[in-house]
């Protein structure tokens, strides 16, 4: 017997889950058909994949690998299924991999009028790690990407996107909240979050040997340097487009001006889809435009 797609939805469903019977329920098959879909993957595979007791389920070592591989063909399959569904419609889909942040911060401001401008493109923002962008770009995970450090070349063009500067970010009970700037030095030696980034590279090295930044804590993203910064861990350290994410969060934002250093983010397609007849380098240059006029606030 071969591994078929509902053995796998089913393998899915009841990790997800814990049980046989709450996986039946969301697949909208019965307990004992779930059952027999088990016992036929674990047949055609020749392996057992979970531990079924009368409390719980539990993956083996090797049901934990074969998940990997099994989530990732789920996976493509809705991407395909998605991909039938808007070819139907009439529409293309975009992939456009960014960061949580730029999603919630930037792009959210351009959604509505890029729906009506460009009916007929979807557009999916793809919330990817920061270090993750260009790999997402390059390996065709996605179709744009917004970032800092963007490839260019023969194969990809890269343009700005957003210029802002960096700002300190601090619960108000911090004795530096009431400055209206900050100088780099006056953080230097407090607990930093920041991401680790390309970008903070570059950083580093226009502060140079004058500022030495002594301690700064990785931040995956700008949700979790912020919440550490309200809870008065420390001092988180991004750019100005984070803000309506620090008013959430009840956390001041202070512009670091001495010395005033841009963060600039990048905007890059597919050299070949960035002809300038195509539907993509239009898209991307809606983009720029929409960022740029209703953003600027946020730089």
């Amino acid at each position: 017997m071969q591994v078929k797609i509902r053995h796998l939805k089913a393998f899915d469903a009841a990790v997800r889950l814990g049980s046989f019977v709450e996986a039946a329920g969301a697949l909208h098959v019965t307990p004992a058909a779930l059952s027999l879909a088990m016992r036929e993957l674990e047949s055609a595979l020749g392996f057992q994949v979970m531990e079924r007791t009368t409390r719980r389920l539990q993956l083996t070592d090797a049901g934990a690998g074969y998940l990997v591989h099994a989530r990732r063909v789920l996976s493509e399959l809705e991407a395909a299924e998605r991909f039938a569904r808007d070819r139907q419609r009439g529409q293309t889909l975009v992939r456009l991999a960014t960061t949580q942040t730029v999603i919630a911060t930037l792009l959210s401001q351009t959604l509505p009028e890029l729906q009506v401008a460009f009916p007929h493109l979807q557009l999916q923002p793809l919330d990817v790690a920061a270090s993750g962008i260009i790999d997402a770009l390059v390996q065709g995970q996605a179709d744009m990407a917004i970032g800092v450090s963007l490839p260019g070349g023969d194969r990809f063009e890269s343009r700005p996107l957003f210029l802002s500067r960096w700002f300190a970010y601090l619960s108000p009970a911090h004795a530096l909240a009431r400055r209206r700037t900050l100088a780099w030095t006056d953080i230097a030696g407090e607990r930093l979050f920041m991401t680790k980034s390309s970008n903070y590279l570059r950083l580093r090295a226009t502060l140079g040997k004058g500022v030495d930044l002594v301690d700064v804590q990785e931040s995956t993203t700008a949700t979790a340097g912020l919440a550490m910064a309200s809870s008065q861990a420390g001092i988180a350290v991004f750019p100005g487009y984070v803000q309506p994410m620090a008013r959430v969060l009840g956390v001041r934002a202070i512009p670091l001006t001495n010395p005033p250093i841009p963060h600039d983010l990048l905007i890059g397609v597919q050299r070949l889809a960035a002809a300038p007849s195509s539907p993509l380098a239009d898209l991307r240059d809606t983009i720029v435009q929409l960022v740029n006029l209703r953003c600027d606030a946020l730089r």
